[in-house]
């Protein structure tokens, strides 16, 4: 007969156990995606900053947290470009180029903001709303190039956003 020390060191074994499978089943699926990727670990780090993404445990439901990080990922480098666009030592031949891209980054952050709330529903017009979102990055890119400009922060913005992109695209095929 086991002794009620026994006994509590094999359930906790057990919980140990089942919460290790549970974990290694449930990151598969975050694996899984990013292996779709252009940078799976790129990929593995940017969906690693929500912890719901382990967690997740169909495409769908990954799909809505990923899109969401885009989201906000993508908002949030619109205050880098209002930094630039602030700074006195910003080149004035730059800023036409960011006042455009802002309003570019601000689409493609609304667009992945609501390819998450459509992937609820459809996935081909969440596919459909991050196509959008990359013709916006394209659209700032283009305009960079057309204006002769190079402006590095702006192009890691849109290298970012880009690769949230190949991300969205995954989770809504």
């Amino acid at each position: 007969m086991d002794s009620p020390s026994q006994k509590l060191m094999t359930l906790l074994t057990l919980v140990v156990i089942f919460s290790a499978s549970s974990a290694s089943a449930e990151s598969k699926l975050v694996h899984k995606v990013c292996s779709k990727t252009d940078n799976y670990p790129r990929c593995i780090a940017a969906l690693h900053l929500d912890p719901r993404a382990a967690k997740a445990t169909t495409l769908r439901s990954l799909g809505i947290i990923a899109l969401q990080i885009a989201s906000k990922n993508t908002a949030g480098s619109r205050k880098a470009v209002d930094r630039m666009l602030a700074d006195p030592q910003t080149s004035s031949s730059w800023k036409p180029v960011l006042k455009t891209c802002k309003a570019n980054i601000d689409n493609a952050a609304r667009q992945f903001s609501t390819a998450s709330r459509d992937l609820v529903e459809d996935a081909m017009s969440a596919n459909y709303d991050v196509m959008m979102a990359w013709d916006e990055i394209d659209a700032c890119l283009k305009f960079m190039r057309s204006s002769k400009q190079n402006i590095p922060p702006l192009v890691t913005i849109c290298t970012r956003a880009n690769f949230f992109v190949s991300i969205g695209l995954v989770v809504t095929d």
